[in-house]
């Protein structure tokens, strides 16, 4: 059993409040227990010197101890309902030391008391012992589980994911939390090139996923920001694929400070991948039938509009006027929340009835310029539509 070092730090503040709400997510708030990660996964992003987490990546484990007390404090002061993601790309909620301290424990607790819908991301089975909090949450605001995976077997995952959860006990995790009625998702990121990136395991990783029914699947390619993670990740490839050295050399050989590979790599892959989720009719993105209601309407179809861009781009069409919308949208909500920022009596509901007075005045329909996609949103505001992301239509 891998021995690691607690340290204990007691913090002021527990949410991060977005400025806008984040469509990637589809969350308003965040929070995380933890800080670095016992599951030592071999190309985490949090690895990169942009985060600051001193000390062994695996071992120096932050752990936010009054986490639950701040918590309870913020979610009384928060003005503006919406989704509260739990994860982060530095850490998981539900590695091995939450077993002992049970910081996400009390969390679900006092979240099962607040008026807030949840995202929770993780690579862990360990979430199951709190499946019966979260079908609390779920069944007052809203619950789902996001489940990190790209590997069909732990032959891979064993390299590469050493101290996370097996694939089965994470595909048996998927499967009992859709059995109890709450929507599930998959973050099949990252694929690594030339590894697990073929069409015959994205074919096989897919198959898997239907099977299990779930609701989308959330995919990404490998980034590898220089230092630390890309150092750390390019010996497991000296280790176990030598063949595969020079590969990755010319892949990364630009050193982007994002991390990003060749540009013709990551269009070839993202071309395969989604040509083949849409093979399987799965939706790429949260659908909109799970975070309908959970967010302010001005947030909603901020994240609608965003998914739209994607889910049109991906079946190649042409998204420019729909883009320079969103835009001009983007801009009259930020506009909007800066006065919304300044008045402390507002609550959400209040811009909220502005925006439904505007569609029904047309008013805004001068703001989006954009007659189609007024008379869409019309349905979804104002009618309370629903838009399938399957087959791209809207359904009652």
């Amino acid at each position: 059993m891998k021995i690691i070092n607690k340290h204990y730090k007691q913090i002021k503040t527990a949410i991060r409040k977005h400025k806008l709400a984040d469509h990637y997510f589809v969350s308003k708030y965040s929070f995380s227990p933890y800080m670095a990660c016992e599951h030592g996964c071999k190309y985490c992003d949090g690895r990169a010197e942009k985060y600051y987490v001193e000390g062994d990546y695996e071992k120096d484990i932050v752990i936010r101890k009054n986490l639950p007390e701040i918590l309870e404090k913020e979610l009384s002061k928060l003005r503006e309902k919406g989704v509260i993601f739990i994860g982060s790309g530095i850490s998981d909620a539900y590695q091995p030391v939450e077993k002992d301290e049970l910081i996400m424990r009390r969390c679900a607790e006092i979240l099962s008391e607040s008026n807030f819908a949840v995202t929770v991301l993780t690579k862990s089975s360990l979430i199951l012992r709190d499946l019966d909090i979260w079908k609390k949450v779920h069944q007052k605001n809203g619950f789902v589980l996001m489940m990190s995976l790209t590997f069909i077997d732990d032959e891979l995952r064993n390299i590469f994911e050493p101290g996370a959860s097996s694939v089965q006990e994470r595909i048996k995790t998927l499967k009992i939390f859709k059995s109890a009625g709450i929507p599930i998702g998959v973050a099949a990121m990252p694929f690594l090139p030339f590894i697990n990136d073929s069409e015959k395991h994205i074919t096989d990783f897919l198959k898997i996923m239907k099977e299990i029914d779930v609701d989308f699947i959330m995919p990404a390619s490998l980034t590898l920001r220089p230092g630390k993670q890309k150092e750390t990740y390019l010996k497991i490839i000296v280790k176990y694929f030598p063949e595969l050295v020079s590969k990755y050399e010319n892949l990364y050989y630009k050193n982007l400070q994002s991390g990003m590979p060749l540009c013709s790599y990551r269009n070839k892959f993202y071309h395969l991948i989604n040509r083949k989720i849409l093979e399987k009719n799965i939706p790429a993105f949260q659908p909109h039938f799970i975070y309908k209601n959970k967010l302010p309407l001005y947030d909603e179809i901020l994240i609608l509009m965003n998914h739209l861009c994607e889910l049109y781009e991906n079946r190649n069409v042409d998204i420019k006027r729909l883009r320079k919308s969103l835009d001009f949208y983007t801009k009259w909500l930020i506009d909007e929340k800066t006065f919304f920022n300044l008045r402390r009596n507002l609550t959400h509901k209040h811009l909220e009835s502005k925006l439904i007075e505007m569609i029904n005045s047309e008013e805004f329909l001068q703001i989006i310029k954009n007659g189609k996609l007024f008379e869409f949103l019309k349905k979804i505001v104002i009618d309370r539509k629903t838009f399938d992301y399957r087959i791209l239509r809207i359904v009652d």
